[in-house]
């Protein structure tokens, strides 16, 4: 799939300190452990090969391949992709 991935945790064991110094409490993130998570984020941004629409009305339609994630039908079996109900358009938000 070409999908690019962003490896927090390698980046933030690369200093010796890091539990001290990426987080207040062992599981929130510090102001150097956000710097981090940051930069790593910008890093796969910046070299993905396609032009991402961040706007909302675009998302559904973007990723719209089927998923077993998706809603279940009346009848139980099949699944409801809502990226394909189109509700949503008729609706001005901006």
């Amino acid at each position: 799939m070409g999908v690019k991935v962003v490896d927090l945790f390698t980046a933030l064991q690369k200093r010796d300190d890091w539990m001290d110094a990426c987080f207040i409490d062992g599981i929130h993130l510090s102001a150097e452990g956000s710097k981090i998570v940051v930069e790593e984020k910008l890093k796969v941004i910046k070299e993905v090969d396609w032009e991402p629409c961040l706007h909302w009305k675009s998302m559904p339609t973007e990723f719209a391949e089927d998923s077993p994630y998706d809603l279940v039908a009346a009848d139980g079996k099949t699944t409801l992709n809502p990226s394909r109900w189109t509700f949503y358009r008729e609706h001005q938000w901006d």
